[in-house]
């Protein structure tokens, strides 16, 4: 027999994101990738993150976000947020179960999506850009390590922003903090913060350096599609995507 739902109109594939109140790169970014992927639905829930940044997110954190998303009846959700990346990855996995749990989904973090990217691309040695303090990108660099990746090199931002600030960065702010990533011998190039839209900058820098990006935004799209087993190649979003 035949999909039943084959004949109805809109969406076949729905996602779940649940993304931090201060971000506005999240659906915008995620529709502009998907412009041409109609069975594709994406849908959102917000929430507010905890003050500090080593606060570790946990569904508490998340409150009625995740059963909201879970009455849409998603083939997957993802908490849109990376902090795990030097609160820990392992915060991230139980986060995961917990949201498994709430949704009956399979989910996934941007931090857990940044991990899975670099296995598909065989990348063990990279840059990491992050648009926050240097002492939190040294967190990332040990996260990082205990998983088997070094970090060789890493790019921060002179001044610390607020999440908004990060949002705001011009096309030209933000390619001044990704070109310093690129004076290493490493495999791909991380950007840490799905506030930063680092995702448009992905193909040109690409084609200048012919090293790989993977964008912590653009990951937790490509992770969500891999997990709800809708994975498609879509070109002109960089190597991570178009080789999917």
């Amino acid at each position: 027999m035949g999909d039943p739902h084959a004949d109805l109109p809109g969406p076949e594939t729905r996602l779940g994101i649940l993304v931090p109140s201060t971000n506005s790169n999240a659906e915008t970014l995620t529709a502009a990738i998907l412009a041409e992927q109609p069975d594709v639905g994406v849908h959102y829930s917000r929430f507010r993150l905890p003050p500090s940044l080593d606060d570790t997110v946990s569904a508490a954190v998340l409150g009625d976000a995740p059963g909201l998303l879970k009455d849409a009846e998603l083939q997957a959700v993802a908490f849109h947020g990376t902090s795990g990346s030097w609160t820990g990855l392992d915060g991230d996995r139980a986060l995961c179960a917990e949201l498994s749990a709430v949704t009956g989904s399979p989910a996934t973090t941007a931090s857990l999506a940044v991990v899975e990217a670099l296995t598909s691309l065989s990348a063990s040695r990279i840059a990491v850009v992050f648009p926050g303090p240097g002492s939190i990108a040294e967190r990332i660099q040990r996260e990082y390590g205990t998983q088997g990746i070094d970090v060789s090199v890493t790019s921060v931002p002179a001044r610390e922003m607020t999440n908004p600030e990060i949002s705001r960065l011009s096309r030209s702010d933000i390619e001044k903090l990704m070109r310093p990533a690129f004076t290493g011998d490493v495999d791909a190039v991380v950007c840490i913060g799905t506030n930063l839209r680092s995702g448009y900058l992905v193909p040109h820098l690409e084609e200048e350096f012919g090293v790989p990006i993977v964008d912590s935004a653009t990951a937790t799209l490509w992770h969500l599609l891999k997990i709800a087993g809708a994975s498609r190649p879509i070109k002109g979003w960089g190597r991570l995507l178009a080789e999917s």
